[in-house]
């Protein structure tokens, strides 16, 4: 009879402890689902949308009545925010600069130390970014450059002759067939050779951007190996020993090898050349800091070789695949919507005519064709999660106090569909965008395509002028149809990793 009455004593115990275990919330933590030992609430968002987490986390927000969501990723707490005062905090308040320290940003790196400038935070993070935005600006990024304008309209004019002229090189055949090209692939070499020239004073020409085409098909499989949180690899990297395919590893690992690997060359070449009194680009600038810290003899230097390949790669890495996902996604637009490109191409026709391309003096008188661009960057979330950031401190959000180290979650995607800050948030209308007087309104788009604050996507500039040159220069330019026998592609189809990526369809530029 005792023994019976210690064995049900012994079990309503282990059950206690199990239940409290789960159900365990920091004080005054926002709602949210339970967790479970090793994995934290992780596999409830995978149960819930495997494909698409911070869809999982917006059913959660119904279950719980609460717009904030509390839970475990692993054993780290963590909050996801998916309203716009939120949302805004996380991105402008400085105690969320943080990063996550998990094992998606260290593999990234030889010695598996974090480097670049996504991923890392605190002093380190700060030398990086303030180094960097200061002697890329000299080189056009961030501002208005006439020689990275002639760049890349110099890039632009040699993408459209091969639209028009076919293929010439083998690495051309593999995007272009039968008078169709494949998108977003046949955008890789064109929009990442002009970043190139701001890094490394240098660009590919068209007999060699085979590499870049290899490099952005490689970066395309490093983002849809990921997601939001980092995928299991971060939870529990040693399941790459057991199951490297299915985990997600081999994909990044290529990826990111391939990316990397270019990054070392370009830079390995500019090693050989440098010359401290001839400053030539923004990778001659950081060799000279970094030259200067080995002189000094500094123990723990901040600037070293391997943090250039990686912070090379960071800004590099955004040129090589976003960029071109996104005009993919606004040509699968313009496929369901035509008449957004006939609209578009009245415009251009009335301002800039035939005679020469868009340029970006003429983006005032173009409020239709921008209004566009900054739609399809709304409509179409790349980061619905943003990269996760981190509580540097003990804080407030909201209402709810937030532990150091918690990982802070500010979704995109949710602010970018909100009903009450759009509307018709899942039309794709760039009207919305255009004031009564005709002319883009900037106070009518709350949209955070690159985030905010001190994170702010230190390409935005580039990215913008870049996407709104090619957009308007093709607009101009062309027609767009399938093949007779491919169907509309489908937005369900889309792949969510850590960014979002359309399916590969093939397209035909019918010249106007």
């Amino acid at each position: 009879m005792v023994s019976v009455i210690l064995i049900g004593l012994t079990i309503c115990l282990v059950l206690y402890r199990i239940y409290k275990y789960m159900f365990y919330r920091p004080k005054n933590f926002p709602p949210g689902p339970p967790r479970i030992p090793i994995f934290g609430s992780y596999l409830f968002l995978l149960l819930i949308n495997h494909k698409e987490l911070h869809k999982a986390v917006l059913i959660l927000c119904k279950w719980y009545k609460s717009k904030t969501i509390g839970l475990y990723v692993g054993g780290a707490p963590t909050i996801v925010c998916n309203e716009y005062e939120g949302v805004k905090e996380i991105l402008n308040r400085s105690e969320f600069d943080g990063r996550p320290d998990i094992y998606l940003a260290r593999m990234r790196d030889p010695n598996h130390n974090l480097r670049g400038i996504f991923f890392v935070d605190g002093g380190f993070w700060k030398d990086q970014r303030r180094f960097a935005l200061r002697h890329l600006r000299d080189y056009g990024f961030g501002r208005r450059f006439a020689e990275l304008e002639i760049e890349v309209r110099d890039e632009l004019c040699l993408f459209l002759d091969i639209l028009k002229g076919g293929p010439k090189y083998p690495h051309e055949h593999t995007v272009m067939k039968d008078g169709y090209v494949l998108v977003p692939e046949i955008f890789f070499a064109s929009m990442s050779n002009a970043f190139l020239k701001i890094l490394s004073g240098d660009k590919y020409p068209r007999s060699e951007q085979g590499i870049l085409f290899e490099t952005g098909r490689a970066g395309i499989k490093f983002q849809r190996a990921g997601d939001d949180y980092g995928k299991l690899l971060s939870i529990i990297p040693w399941i790459r020993h057991f199951f490297s395919g299915k985990s997600g590893y081999n994909s990044l690992k290529e990826g990111n090898s391939a990316i990397y690997k270019l990054m070392k060359t370009i830079i390995d070449k500019h090693k050989e050349s440098f010359d401290e009194t001839h400053e030539r680009n923004f990778i001659d600038l950081y060799m000279r800091e970094l030259k200067a810290q080995e002189k000094e003899g500094i123990i723990n230097p901040v600037f070293h070789y391997e943090q250039l390949i990686l912070l090379c790669a960071d800004f590099f890495f955004p040129a090589l695949t976003a960029v071109p996902v996104t005009i993919g996604f606004l040509l699968q637009r313009l496929l369901h919507q035509p008449e957004i490109l006939t609209k578009m191409q009245k415009e251009i026709d009335e301002v800039v005519g035939s005679g020469r391309l868009p340029e970006l003096d003429d983006r005032i008188n173009l409020p239709f064709v921008e209004a566009t661009v900054r739609e399809i960057m709304r409509f179409e979330t790349l980061v619905p999660s943003s990269i996760p950031h981190k509580a540097m401190v003990d804080t407030t959000l909201l209402g709810y106090d937030v532990p150091k180290d918690c990982f802070v979650v500010p979704s995109l995607y949710a602010f970018h569909t909100d009903p009450a800050l759009w509307g018709d948030a899942h039309a794709f209308r760039p009207e919305r965008f255009i004031g009564d007087d005709g002319k883009l309104s900037l106070k009518l788009d709350k949209s955070l395509p690159f985030g905010a604050g001190k994170r702010l996507c230190a390409g935005e500039t580039f990215a913008r002028n870049t996407l709104f040159l090619i957009i308007a220069a093709l607009a101009q330019n062309f027609n767009i149809k399938l093949p007779p026998s491919d169907k509309l592609p489908d937005q369900k189809e889309n792949d969510t990793g850590l960014i979002v990526v359309p399916k590969e369809f093939w397209l035909k530029f019918e010249s106007r």
